[in-house]
């Protein structure tokens, strides 16, 4: 199971870490090629921290805070706790928030997805070890950059400052068709599902299928699998409380 690997590295020199970020964009098993190559998991890591880090300082600077600590507590019956709740959300609170959460969730989130690549490597007798992994979850997780311009035109549109941070994503499936308000039932899982999380998934899809040498249809399956499970269930917790 050696030799397809050593051949797919002589196919051609890999790219830069530049030059595999735009490989994702216009031609994914390339890219992915020259990852298996020179993983270099740090720039994507150290990518997709600053970008949505530059963007949730940005929308913090420029939203209306009041009007948001309205939408935030609009969900507290009690006037006296919803006015304690005010006084607790501030501003420096939710920015230490979306950094620690993108500092540590960020890493974490990619080593998990690394994990289950490496397990389905492990049971495919594919030589490769669990760093490599770690780097192919972080590059096929690049496309999520997308969401600072894309964030930006929503920012320089929004009319007084009066933006969700679920409208910072134009693409998901709750902007695009389903228009849920921020908290409503389904609102959140319609949220986590966009145009940016299909071509991820195209990209591990690509990206397996160079590692393994599998055929097109496993590799989708590979790549779809996690997303199977983790939304299944996220569907079914929202069905089951709804009808509690």
């Amino acid at each position: 199971m050696t030799e397809p690997s050593n051949q797919q590295e002589s196919l051609s020199p890999s790219l830069s870490a530049f030059g595999t970020l735009i490989a994702i964009f216009t031609s994914p098993s390339r890219a992915m090629q020259s990852v298996l190559q020179r993983p270099q998991a740090w720039f994507p890591v150290a990518l997709t921290i600053v970008c949505n880090a530059v963007l949730f300082l940005w929308y913090y600077q420029i939203v209306d805070f009041p009007w948001l600590q309205d939408r935030l507590t609009a969900a507290v019956a009690d006037p006296a706790a919803r006015a304690q709740a005010h006084h607790f959300i501030t501003k420096n609170l939710l920015l230490a928030g979306s950094a620690g959460g993108l500092l540590i969730g960020v890493p974490f989130a990619y080593a998990v997805f690394a994990l289950y690549f490496f397990v389905v490597a492990k049971i495919r007798n594919l030589p490769i070890g669990y760093g490599k992994w770690f780097g192919f979850a972080a590059w096929v997780s690049t496309p999520t950059i997308l969401t600072l311009p894309l964030g930006a035109i929503q920012i320089l549109m929004a009319q007084g400052g009066h933006l969700d941070l679920n409208q910072l994503n134009p693409v998901t499936l709750n902007s695009l068709f389903f228009h849920l308000e921020s908290g409503q039932h389904w609102a959140g899982l319609l949220d986590s599902l966009s145009l940016i999380t299909l071509w991820t998934i195209v990209v591990a899809t690509f990206g397996f299928e160079v590692w393994s040498k599998a055929s097109r249809a496993v590799s989708a399956a590979v790549a779809l699998a996690p997303y199977i499970v983790i939304y299944g269930v996220w569907a079914a917790i929202a069905f089951l409380s709804k009808g509690a």
